[in-house]
């Protein structure tokens, strides 16, 4: 190959490369544009009492909120750390009209350090405690979405099945790393671990009235890691959001 052939080799690959890169803005400006919109479809359904429609659109509003604002030199649009916080709460707030208490908790505790949020977890019911663990338990991940434990009652134990993300800068483009597991353990303990060859999880699980029932999941990876999509982990506090029937 001669060397003007090599040039155009050259050429044609950052070509390549700017128009990937093209592709990619024009979609997170694209998402971007859409957040008010979401935020103010959410607030007339919500004032028209139809908090179904309203909270599918504050859930969009909530995760390309905060994809946006990390995305911000790109997404032709002004956010900030309050964008968030409103969005969570609208989420939150259509929950708890929908008289699913601990999903709005959940919402609440995105961000459980400003005002508006301990005011309005004020407002939930003291949860309670029950002798069921099953249930799905969420702990907060990226852009707004949730790692997930399942846990289902088999006769006399417990099916514990995790799901689990991580979002990349892009992540709502290009979708999240992801990881799961499965475990068991018997219907009168409150402990449960799955091991993958040098990798240890540990579930315990508990009752407070601060947070209702919820599991508290550590995580010791080793070497090999848990065979879990890059940067994914199970560690964390999981809170039950609803009982599986």
């Amino acid at each position: 190959m001669n060397n003007k052939m090599i040039f155009a080799a050259v050429l044609l690959g950052l070509n390549s490369y700017a128009y990937a890169d093209l592709t990619t803005n024009e979609e997170i400006q694209d998402g971007c544009s859409k957040v008010k919109q979401y935020a103010q479809l959410g607030k007339k359904h919500y004032d028209q009492k139809q908090y179904s429609k309203a909270l599918n659109q504050f859930k969009d509003q909530a995760a390309w909120t905060s994809f946006c604002l990390l995305n911000d030199e790109v997404s032709g649009i002004k956010l900030s750390e309050r964008d968030i916080e409103i969005a969570n709460n609208n989420v939150g707030l259509s929950y708890a009209k929908l008289n699913k208490p601990q999903w709005a908790k959940a919402w609440f505790l995105r961000d459980e350090d400003t005002k508006s949020s301990q005011f309005n977890l004020s407002k939930l019911p003291v949860p309670k405690a029950s002798n069921d663990l099953s249930g799905t338990y969420v702990s907060r991940s990226g852009f707004g979405q949730w790692d997930t434990i399942h846990v289902k009652k088999n006769k006399n134990k417990y099916e514990i099945d995790y799901e689990g993300y991580y979002f990349g800068v892009y992540g709502l483009i290009y979708g999240p790393n992801m990881g799961e597991f499965g475990t068991s353990m018997s219907s009168s303990a409150k402990k449960a671990t799955y091991v993958y060859e040098d990798c240890k999880i540990n579930l315990n699980f508990a009752f407070n009235t601060k947070l209702g029932q919820h599991i508290q999941v550590s995580e010791n990876t080793g070497e090999g890691g848990c065979g879990f999509g890059r940067n994914v982990s199970a560690g964390g506090t999981y809170i039950k959001v609803e009982t599986l029937k």
